[in-house]
């Protein structure tokens, strides 16, 4: 990952990183650093990280290469609120042939990759999963083309404060059609 200016981090808290070794998990926000060896880290691409740093190393990413408004958020919300959690739904493949608003919102998809929602909520995924099947404050999409929900897509981020969760919807859907998938998201 490119950085303004990459060197080792010892104290971090309030740090912008990347971990060199799992380039994937991206830019992060250290949110807490006990003093030792833990440090928590929230990761744009890899949600909220208890990290031990005999083993983990992380980078420092300063200048351009730092700024990110999502991290701003990150690190000035109460995670002591952190009540929130982002959810994905596989949606029945049919949906980009029948549903025109959902195909001509993907252009980009890629044949093969899954059509999916994103949406956040203040309940547990499950719980916001099989109120949108019963059709009580669902989408329209997942009430009608929704399978399973896909923890994998989202679980490393959960659960978060509000404001957080505001910006990390849109951010990972964003992520997921430039990784090829059909996404809605409210």
């Amino acid at each position: 990952m490119a950085s303004g200016g990459a060197s080792k981090v010892s104290r971090t808290k309030g740090l912008r990183v990347c971990c060199p070794k799992i380039p994937a998990w991206g830019l992060g926000q250290v949110l807490t650093d006990d003093g030792g060896a833990k440090v928590t880290v929230f990761f744009l691409a890899g949600g909220k990280r208890m990290l031990d740093t005999t083993i983990a190393e992380l980078d420092l990413v300063t200048g351009k290469a730092a700024a990110n408004p999502i991290l701003d958020v990150a690190e000035r919300v109460n995670w002591q609120n952190a009540h929130h959690n982002l959810y994905v739904v596989e949606l029945r493949p049919t949906i980009i042939e029948k549903e025109r608003r959902f195909a001509e919102a993907n252009p980009h998809w890629q044949p093969g990759k899954l059509c999916v929602y994103v949406g956040m909520t203040g309940l547990t995924p499950e719980e916001r999963f099989k109120k949108h099947l019963q059709g009580e404050k669902d989408a329209w999409f997942v009430h009608k083309y929704g399978r399973r929900l896909l923890p994998d897509l989202y679980r490393h981020f959960n659960p978060m404060p509000y404001d957080l969760a505001r910006v990390m919807e849109p951010e990972l859907t964003r992520r997921l059609r430039s990784d090829g998938y059909a996404v809605w998201q409210n």
